[in-house]
């Protein structure tokens, strides 16, 4: 039963994986179509066959010693333990012989979360993708827990990036690590002209008003690839990065958006510079991380959960505040990004610590060319008074002159009318009219003449 529902899964359901990993199971999925592939044959002899076991593993801090440990009772759990949820291989909704399906880890999750012993979640992904079936109810299950949820990712790519990002932060495990491949495809293979040398004939015929049925798959066959894009792809694929988008709010790489969100995969140090991860650190790290989130959490009375949806928006690392503090003190490789520094200064704040406060390297730089811009605007204004009162000097200046001119004017035509009334000062010849000449003007020869021979007749007589 199990060996069919993985086939069924195979053959007619929707991944969302990593393209190498496709290429890798196709011999698989080509035994599984031809019944050459027995589940029995990937168990060893003498295994049980059985269902994978639904434990509950928890990593306990003060038992660190014994490492990763399963319980069949959460009421065997010891208190303060993170529970540990494991999605390797490629993610299916039912249960394989190889792993448990996304249906049952999504159990697990709230059982544990519902628990007092549970403090907070580590997920540890190792995953190329995988089916569709299920995925955004897992996924919603991860961002509805009440607890912290660190996704762990030795490789999350695809269907796994879009359940380890609902999460409160992502953890990469190392420089080797696979993160993203955030995007959708699909792919199949032709084998109508192989049938059709085999003899084998297909017909297909349709209800009279069942035009459209199955029609994108078939203008798919014959080459024409728009109608399965737009009825199936796009709109899955729009659902897949507004998921990203709405998880990551804050985290990605505004630069890099577009070909964050193009189906690229990205190795290690990478995933934390554009923001699809938040840190570089092992397991232990991943559950340090989480542990300081819980307890950031318990020290300010919040336990409010996301809602189970993937259109939930939220910032810094979720619905728990983690130790912002930590992180930006301790933690190497940590994506130091506003909702961080935000959540430091709210720390602050509530610790009662005042006239001190983080500012990101991106506001700093802000700041600094306002504070350039502003000096050079204060300069300006400076040199405008500057001028503004030198001109108002000179204007001063140049009325005081015009005052001094005009009073020794004055002084100068009052000394002349003093002097004019002293005695002697007076003029001896009236002024002739205006418009007259006060030169008398030269007699002419013979006026002189007379003159002078009327002169001579009054002597002589």
């Amino acid at each position: 039963m199990r060996v069919n529902s993985l086939l069924m899964a195979v053959l007619n359901g929707f991944f969302l994986m990593e393209a190498s990993a496709i290429q890798n199971y196709l011999p698989l999925a080509e035994q599984m179509r031809e019944g050459k592939f027995r589940a029995a044959d990937w168990v060893d002899a003498g295994m049980d066959s059985t269902l994978p076991a639904k434990s509950h593993f928890v990593f306990t801090p003060h038992a660190a010693e014994l490492g990763i440990m399963g319980y069949d009772a959460l009421a065997d759990v010891p208190a303060g333990s993170v529970a540990v949820h494991t999605i390797e291989g490629v993610m299916m909704e039912a249960d394989t012989c190889w792993s448990l399906g996304t249906a049952s880890i999504g159990q697990l999750i709230q059982q544990a979360d519902a628990h007092e012993s549970i403090v907070a979640h580590v997920g540890r992904f190792n995953t190329p993708g995988g089916s569709t079936m299920g995925l955004e109810s897992f996924a919603g299950i991860i961002a509805g827990t009440q607890k912290p949820f660190v996704s762990w990712a030795q490789q999350m790519c695809s269907a796994g990036y879009w359940s380890g990002c609902s999460g409160d932060a992502i953890v990469v495990a190392g420089r080797t690590a696979m993160v993203g491949s955030i995007g959708t495809m699909v792919s199949f293979r032709d084998y109508s002209k192989a049938m059709a040398k085999a003899g084998v004939e297909d017909h297909v015929i349709n209800a009279t008003e069942s035009t459209n049925k199955n029609a994108a798959f078939a203008e798919a066959v014959k080459g024409n690839y728009k109608p399965i894009r737009q009825q199936l792809l796009d709109p899955l694929n729009n659902v897949f990065l507004s998921t990203v988008r709405e998880n990551r709010a804050g985290k990605l790489d505004a630069k890099q958006e577009k070909e964050l969100l193009s189906g690229m995969v990205y190795i290690g140090e990478a995933s934390v510079s554009n923001g699809l991860a938040d840190q570089m650190g092992s397991f232990a790290d991943a559950v340090r991380l989480a542990l300081e989130m819980a307890g950031s959490a318990a020290k300010n009375g919040s336990s409010t959960p996301k809602q189970a949806t993937n259109s939930t928006q939220h910032t810094m690392f979720g619905k728990n505040k983690f130790t912002a503090l930590t992180a930006l003190a301790g933690l190497t490789g940590a994506a130091v990004t506003t909702p961080l520094v935000e959540a430091a200064n709210d720390q602050l704040e509530e610790a009662g610590i005042t006239g001190v406060a983080l500012v990101s390297e991106a506001a700093f730089t802000e700041l600094t060319a306002k504070a350039g811009r502003t000096d050079t605007a204060e300069a300006a204004v400076a040199a405008a008074q500057k001028a503004a009162t030198d001109a108002q000097a000179a204007e001063k200046l140049a009325t005081d002159a015009v005052t001094a001119a005009e009073k020794r004017a004055d002084e100068a035509e009052a000394e002349m009318e003093r002097l004019a009334k002293q005695p002697g000062a007076q003029v001896t010849q009236p002024r002739k009219p205006a418009g007259t000449s006060e030169v008398e003007e030269p007699t002419s020869e013979s006026d002189a003449q007379k003159l002078v021979e009327k002169l001579h007749a009054e002597m002589l007589g």
